[in-house]
C-alpha cells in the first residue's frame, strides 16, 4: 500500500439546508472510509434546524480521524452556489459530492482512487442503491455510460461521481443558471469536452425524495434546455423529450 502521503487527496463536498434527520448518516460514513487521505467539506445554507449543531458534534470525531475538515454557514442562492462554494475550499487531486441524505459504502472512496488517473480528466460513476425510509434498497442502478443513450440518460447517478481536479479545470463549476439540472449540465458539459467517463465500483446509497424526484416534470424541462444550451441537436432534444414526458404521465396514473 502506498504511503498516505503519496496516495491522492480526495475531497469530498456535502451541502446541506435543514437536514437534521439525514446528515448523521452522511457524516459517519465519510468517518467509515477505508481510505485515509481525505478532505471532508461541508457547506450548510444556514440551517433553521439542528442541522448545524449535529455537525459542529461531529468536528473532533472527525479531525481525529486526521480528515481535513472545512465547515461554512451561510446564505447561499442554491444548490449549485453551495457546490461552487465547496470546489473553492476544496484542494485534492479527486473531489466527489456527497449529498446529505445519502451515504457511501465504506469502500467508495478507495475503489474510486483505484479507477481514477489524476494526471487525466477522467470522472467516475459508480453504483447507486436507492432507497426507502426504512432504508431499504428498492432499486440499483448499476449500468454503463452510452454514449448513444445521451438523450434519453446517462443511466447513473451524480452522487456517484468523483472527477479529477483536472476535470474542473477543465469544465469549470455548476450553472447558477439552473435549479435542478445542475449536475446533468455539468455532466454535458464535460462530456462535450472530452473527459473520459468510467465505471468504477463505489456504491452510494441514495434515498428517495430529491428535489429532481419531487419535481420531476421541472428537472425534464431544465434537462432539455440543458442540452440545448450545449450543442446537442435539437431534433432529438425534442423527440426524446416527448418520449421521456410519455413516460413520466404513464408513470403518473400508474400505468407504467
Amino acid at each position: 500500500m502506498l504511503h498516505r502521503k503519496k496516495r491522492p487527496l480526495v475531497s469530498i463536498i456535502t451541502i446541506t439546508f435543514n437536514n437534521e434527520n439525514t446528515v448523521k448518516d452522511t457524516i459517519e460514513s465519510l468517518l467509515n472510509q477505508t481510505y485515509d487521505n481525505l478532505e471532508y467539506i461541508i457547506v450548510d445554507g444556514q440551517s433553521l434546524d439542528e442541522t448545524v449543531s449535529i455537525i459542529n458534534q461531529y468536528e473532533d470525531k472527525i479531525k481525529s480521524r486526521n480528515i481535513l475538515f472545512k465547515f461554512l454557514s451561510e446564505k447561499d442562492e442554491g444548490i449549485a452556489d453551495a457546490w461552487n462554494k465547496g470546489l473553492k475550499l476544496s484542494t485534492g487531486d479527486i473531489i466527489g459530492m456527497l449529498n446529505s441524505d445519502d451515504w457511501y459504502d465504506n469502500m467508495a472512496v478507495e475503489n474510486v482512487v483505484n479507477c481514477l488517473n489524476i494526471n487525466n480528466s477522467e470522472l467516475s460513476y459508480g453504483v447507486c442503491k436507492r432507497v426507502n425510509e426504512k432504508n431499504e434498497v428498492t432499486e440499483v442502478m448499476d449500468k454503463k455510460f452510452n454514449p448513444k443513450r445521451i438523450y434519453l440518460n446517462f443511466g447513473f447517478s451524480h452522487t456517484t461521481c468523483f472527477a479529477t481536479r483536472k476535470t474542473y479545470d477543465l469544465v469549470g463549476g455548476f450553472n447558477l443558471d439552473y435549479k435542478i439540472a445542475i449536475d446533468t449540465d455539468f455532466l454535458f458539459r464535460a462530456f462535450k469536452l472530452g473527459v473520459k467517463f468510467k465505471k468504477c465500483s463505489n456504491v452510494t446509497f441514495m434515498r428517495l425524495g430529491g428535489v429532481s424526484t419531487k419535481f420531476k416534470s421541472v428537472a425534464l424541462n431544465e434537462n432539455q434546455r440543458a442540452m440545448l444550451n450545449n450543442g446537442f441537436n435539437p431534433i432529438f432534444v425534442f423527440i426524446y423529450g416527448m418520449i421521456k414526458k410519455g413516460i413520466l404521465i404513464l408513470q403518473e396514473f400508474k400505468l407504467l
